[in-house]
């Protein structure tokens, strides 16, 4: 599919825009982050030390979205927004380095420009994570698309303000050693496919893994199992406890809380009350399974019996694995 370019007119509204704001953004960032008073070379090679930790590790980030970026029809829900989350804390991370480092005066320009981009891309990357649930989860809505479109800009300006970054460590005083730094670029020529809002929307749209999938399922085994059958309806021998085990298990992609499981054992014929029993499941993750039991239950030599297990959640997608149903006699030899 091809997707039409910005008119030049626009190109060049968008390119001022992204100035204006990478400008404002390296203003805020000498302001806020005062830099302290230590203009000899070995603070200054002290920074730059803190600095490279800083892009190598944005350079990891950069190689790692791009990689979720091109592999997304591959991989399941949660890893995506397991991996968005990891993203995230590691941009954090980066910019509490920032703060934390002591900036000698000489140092100054080149920190403006580290923290913007730093900014720039946090800012992007927590853009990001909005914008592709709401793609997954409102695919009919177009604030997805412009939301992601929004979070690539944030990145193309932190890129930007990087280059900046590299051009005024090279104009540091020749007696500074400046060590090999990092050159981080998360969108660039080579990746315009990756950092494509349409693009990307199209993917993710057009896989149905990636959509909120909710479906919990639920299975069960009895102690004692039956043993032998009777008309054909199986056997439950004679013991002195009647277990039952249940297994509640998230196959969707999305976490479930307060799952309820309920178990119902219902006698038929003769004067014996419906037992009715509930228990709940605080969290699910998906992909989790849970084993509840049931173990206050009393049968009654040679009686038949319905046992059924049952949970569910909203919007379940696959109501079909919600119930678990047994007919059973109990042995009548005690």
């Amino acid at each position: 599919m091809a997707y039409p370019s910005y008119a030049p007119v626009r190109q060049q509204r968008r390119r001022r825009w992204l100035l204006g704001i990478l400008i404002a953004l390296i203003i805020v960032s000498i302001v806020v982050f005062a830099v302290r008073r230590r203009s000899d070379a070995r603070g200054v090679a002290d920074y730059l030390a803190v600095a490279q930790e800083v892009a190598a590790d944005q350079a990891v980030e950069a190689d790692a979205l791009e990689t979720m970026l091109v592999t997304i029809t591959d991989i399941q829900r949660p890893e995506v927004m397991r991996s968005l989350e990891e993203l995230r804390l590691g941009s954090e991370e980066a910019a509490e380095k920032l703060a934390g480092a002591s900036v000698p005066t000489a140092a100054g320009e080149a920190h403006g420009y580290l923290v913007a981009a730093v900014k720039s891309w946090g800012s992007a990357l927590g853009i990001l994570d909005d914008a592709i649930i709401l793609i997954l989860d409102e695919p009919g809505e177009a604030g997805g698309t412009d939301r992601l479109r929004d979070s690539f800009d944030y990145l193309r300006i932190g890129d930007l303000a990087y280059s900046q970054f590299l051009e005024a460590v090279e104009g540091l005083d020749d007696s500074i050693p400046v060590g090999d730094i990092e050159v981080v670029a998360f969108t660039g020529e080579d990746r315009a496919m990756e950092y494509d809002a349409d693009i990307v929307t199209l993917r993710l749209t057009s896989v149905y893994k990636l959509g909120e999938l909710h479906d919990v399922s639920v299975t069960a085994i009895t102690e004692p199992e039956p043993l032998g059958e009777r008309n054909n309806v199986p056997v439950v021998p004679h013991s002195d406890r009647f277990v039952v085990q249940a297994v509640v298990a998230n196959q969707g992609n999305e976490p479930e809380q307060q799952v309820s499981v309920d178990l119902q054992l219902i006698p038929t014929g003769g004067a014996e009350p419906q037992v009715s029993v509930k228990q709940t499941v605080a969290n699910l993750a998906p992909g989790q399974a849970k084993t509840l039991v049931f173990d206050t239950l009393e049968l009654t030599p040679g009686g038949l019996y319905e046992l059924i297990v049952s949970t569910g959640v909203d919007k379940d997608d696959d109501p079909e694995n919600d119930a678990w149903r047994m007919v059973f006699y109990r042995n009548d030899n005690a």
